[in-house]
């Protein structure tokens, strides 16, 4: 890393109230470049014609040059290593926590810019446009042979970013279990160690979130889970979930949706709603936040729930705080608190019986033909929502089985960084883990270490933020029930903006104010994140569901 040490001179008479404003300007124009680069994703899903794509192409690798610029420019430089400089002085008394919080991500994102090369930034945009397409093929033709070699070129890749940002001071976390390994080895100088490079990918993800707590957290989860989906495996038994069966009109789908998403509080003068393959939400502007769902005629439960669970996000961009608006501050703390927001409405909500006492009669009403629905129960609807059915696919796994997935994928992706296993078990390691933990059999690799397009866009690192997100959302959701009186008959009413209103003041306006989502969690509740509650959470809401 480049420390502009010779700045000093030239900015020390400055105030810190007057560096932190230059320093502003340069963070919100990275800022809204970031919008545009969001702008053009949300139109290629969208709306892009189909010749387009070679253009868009060029326009993106333009944009993306131009942010790079900007993120590493001297003066930016210069203007957080000076203010770094004054953080035991002044600095303290003369600006606000969330100020100060916004020179300390600033610098974060400044040196993690910097550590890398140009050559490796560029090493990484080709890598993934290859890696996708071979995964892509392989995928197809349901054979991991054709993607291993791209996937052992981004285990490679991985290693080496790792290295360069723990040789640059971005995580001084993985710098010691990295020195701890060496020592406890006694390897020389130049001996190879991938020891704490897990701990690097995560931190990009879940900043501030250790890797030795994740592997506590999830393996209490694996202790619970596993004998839990054993248990309603064993009786045999699915409540009759006929009456959801059939074709479910997809205008009338796309109408109830939107008033849901309405409802739920999703702002339609600072958002949009439309219709992509993939569901997502792209954040382009705290007022221009657009989140996308998907209907199928003969799949309602997946369009309520999608546009719940991108609502969830979607809440959270319109809910930041205005104050520090195209600032670090304002923007999600992590992956797995951006998730915990999208799943908290998905599951504490949606899959709830409150929601469903007010949203089933309105689903009678928008789909009058189907009269097997018309004298359904919220009991009877709340048991068949709530199936659980493991089987191979992570995006179509139910609550309790989904932690296991990523569990599996966390072990996998961990073990390929630090050197435990080879490209070539993952095939074998993986379906033997899906055995294990979800009793089920793989027959094929597409259905397998396949069915995933992370490992080849280069996320190492990013599923263990799914089930952070869901330990997050337990939590949060009940303290939500803890601070508002009677909340389960303001959702039973369709009141959902008293929710939405808890989480804007105590979640979303919070931004990154946090060092990590433990912490955030600590400060909300008075305990750090934990995975019993989750378990409880999910042992108890199945175990009258299947009456274990």
């Amino acid at each position: 890393m480049t420390v502009l040490t010779e700045a000093y001179v030239d900015l020390s008479s400055e105030t810190s109230r007057s560096l932190y404003s230059k320093l502003c300007v340069y963070l919100r124009e990275i800022s809204q470049l970031q919008g545009i680069k969001g702008l053009l994703h949300w139109d290629q899903e969208t709306m892009m014609p189909p010749k387009a794509a070679v253009a868009r192409a060029n326009q993106s690798s333009a944009l993306a040059g131009a942010i790079y610029e900007k993120n590493t420019a001297p003066a930016l430089g210069a203007l957080l290593c000076e203010l770094d400089h004054r953080t035991n002085t002044d600095l303290s008394t003369s600006l606000n926590p969330y100020e100060l919080a916004n020179i300390r991500l600033a610098l974060k994102q400044w040196k993690e810019a910097t550590v890398l090369t140009s050559e490796v930034v560029q090493a990484t945009a080709s890598l993934t446009a290859r890696a996708t397409g071979a995964w892509a093929q392989a995928r197809k033709e349901s054979d991991f042979t054709k993607f291993a070699p791209l996937l052992e070129e981004h285990i490679q890749l991985a290693r080496r970013i790792a290295a360069l940002k723990i040789q640059g001071g971005v995580c001084e976390e993985a710098r010691l279990i990295n020195e701890t390994a060496r020592a406890s080895l006694n390897l020389q100088p130049g001996d190879e160690c991938f020891k704490g490079y897990y701990q690097v990918l995560l931190d990009t993800y879940e900043p501030g979130f250790k890797d030795d707590r994740l592997q506590a957290l999830f393996q209490d989860l694996k202790q619970s889970l596993v004998p839990l989906i054993a248990k309603i495996r064993a009786i045999n038994f699915q409540h009759d979930g006929s009456f959801l069966q059939g074709e479910w009109d997809v205008a009338k789908q796309t109408e109830l949706c939107h008033q849901i998403a309405k409802d739920q509080g999703f702002d339609t003068r600072i958002g949009r709603l439309d219709v992509s393959t993939h569901p997502f939400t792209s954040l382009i502007h705290a007022k221009d936040v657009r989140m996308t769902t998907r209907y199928t005629a003969g799949k309602l439960r997946e369009g309520i729930l999608c546009t719940m669970h991108e609502g969830g996000h979607s809440l959270y961009e319109q809910g930041w705080n205005p104050e520090y608006v195209d600032l670090p501050v304002s923007m999600a703390l992590s992956c797995g608190v951006d998730e915990s927001q999208s799943l908290l409405w998905e599951r504490m909500v949606a899959l709830g019986k409150p929601f469903w006492t007010h949203t089933l009669p309105l689903v009678k009403a928008k789909f009058p033909e189907h009269e097997s629905l018309q004298p359904i129960t919220v009991d009877q609807l709340y048991n068949v929502w709530n199936r659980v059915d493991p089987s191979f696919i992570r995006v179509e796994a139910d609550e309790v089985a989904y932690g296991l997935h990523i569990i599996l994928r966390y072990e996998i992706e961990k073990a390929l960084i630090e050197g435990d296993i080879t490209v070539a078990d993952v095939p074998s390691l993986w379906n033997a883990k899906m055995k294990e933990y979800l009793g089920v059999e793989v027959t094929e690799d597409r259905l397998g270490c396949l069915q995933d397009t992370h490992w080849a866009i280069g996320l190492i690192g990013y599923f263990p933020t799914y089930t952070l997100g869901s330990i997050y959302a337990v939590q949060i959701f009940a303290a939500a029930k803890e601070a508002i009186p009677n909340l389960d008959k303001h959702l039973a009413k369709g009141e959902f903006h008293v929710l939405k209103r808890w989480l804007n003041e105590n979640v979303h306006k919070q931004g990154s104010l946090c060092n990590s989502g433990d912490d955030m969690i600590f400060n909300l509740t008075g305990k750090h994140l934990d995975s019993s509650l989750y378990v409880k959470y999910l042992t108890d809401k199945y175990s009258e569901i299947y009456n274990l």
